[in-house]
């Protein structure tokens, strides 16, 4: 379960650098104000791709939060290589972007993390505080 869940994470991961290195300066506007709407697009994204890719994984009840680990793993890892070699990953974008792109990437591996973790339904056994 959790390699399946891995595959889908790298998949992902690569769906997402490629997105950037082809059409990042869409994305990324060096505008400030409008850098702030981006960089809040990053949960909403993270959640949307999470609720998508656990309902195709069909993980047994209560194993949402380890696919999610499984696909955000492989997300978090290879965007800390992009994020330090962002200039020569993404020609495309001002290379001040850097911090910005790595910010990004946390929220949005964050925000799957977190909505595996909101999704899993828990047996009764397993609420005790």
């Amino acid at each position: 379960m959790i390699m399946r869940a891995m595959g889908l994470g790298f998949l992902l991961w690569l769906l997402v650098a490629a997105a950037f290195r082809f059409g990042g300066q869409y994305f990324f506007l060096p505008d400030e104000g409008l850098r702030l709407i981006t960089f809040l697009s990053a949960p909403v994204v993270g959640v949307v791709c999470a609720l998508i890719f656990l309902k195709l994984l069909g993980e047994a009840s209560g194993d949402e939060g380890e696919a999610s680990i499984g696909l955000a793993l492989p997300v978090l890892l290879l965007n800390g290589f992009l994020t330090h070699e962002f200039p020569t990953a993404f020609p495309n974008l001002d290379a001040t972007l850097d911090a910005t792109f790595g910010a990004w990437s946390l929220l949005f591996g964050a925000s799957i993390l977190f909505m595996g973790l909101f999704t899993t339904k828990l047996a009764p056994q397993d609420e005790r505080v």
